[in-house]
């Protein structure tokens, strides 16, 4: 498949694949069907890996937003804003199943005795991740939007429904949560 990457990879989406280089890649994909999907399932994924931190949970919603994808690409009135679609129908398609998943592993821990605190892990990159993982999920999609997709706070707000000075804040303060891991795994 061109363009997709391993569901694992969180590096910056590649030049090729944001809104500004490829503007006919962008309109064939609303009236090509299989470049469509492609498209749905690179952002989908990993957009939903970003916000959920769980690969096979990142794959469900990413098939989810290709199958919705290419059932209202026809209801698509500019094709150019097919990406900004794409990325909000990931988003809160993750955020969807990040709060059933929540509901789940709830009354799961509510039927289960606690268990023992774990010993921490003294790995950096664990660190950072189990501190990212502890965010708040609109958090994660704003960083997750912001780093990984390379989108404005304008485009993340369209993307969360929200305004620009609400994405400054959660950039915000979701940096401000990481940092000290961060610096931990500074040299």
């Amino acid at each position: 498949m061109r363009g997709s990457a391993p569901l694992y990879d969180m590096t910056p989406t590649p030049a090729a694949l944001t809104a500004e280089n490829d503007r006919p890649l962008v309109a064939a994909a609303t009236t090509d069907e299989h470049a469509l999907a492609e498209r749905a399932l690179t952002i989908a994924r990993r957009t939903a890996l970003g916000v959920l931190g769980d690969a096979e949970a990142a794959a469900d919603v990413a098939q989810d937003v290709a199958v919705l994808a290419l059932r209202k690409a026809g209801t698509l009135r500019d094709p150019a804003a097919a990406d900004a679609w794409l990325h909000r129908v990931a988003v809160r398609a993750a955020l969807r199943h990040a709060r059933r998943e929540g509901k789940r592993r709830a009354a799961e821990r509510a039927s289960h005795e606690p268990s023992l605190p774990g010993r921490p892990d003294p790995d950096p990159a664990s660190a950072v991740q189990a501190l990212f993982a502890g965010l708040p999920h609109r958090q994660r999609a704003a960083l997750t939007l912001r780093y990984v997709h390379d989108l404005s706070d304008e485009q993340i707000a369209r993307a969360l429904g929200c305004r620009r000075g609400a994405v400054r804040s959660m950039l915000s303060r979701g940096r401000d949560a990481i940092r000290p891991a961060l610096e931990r795994t500074d040299p």
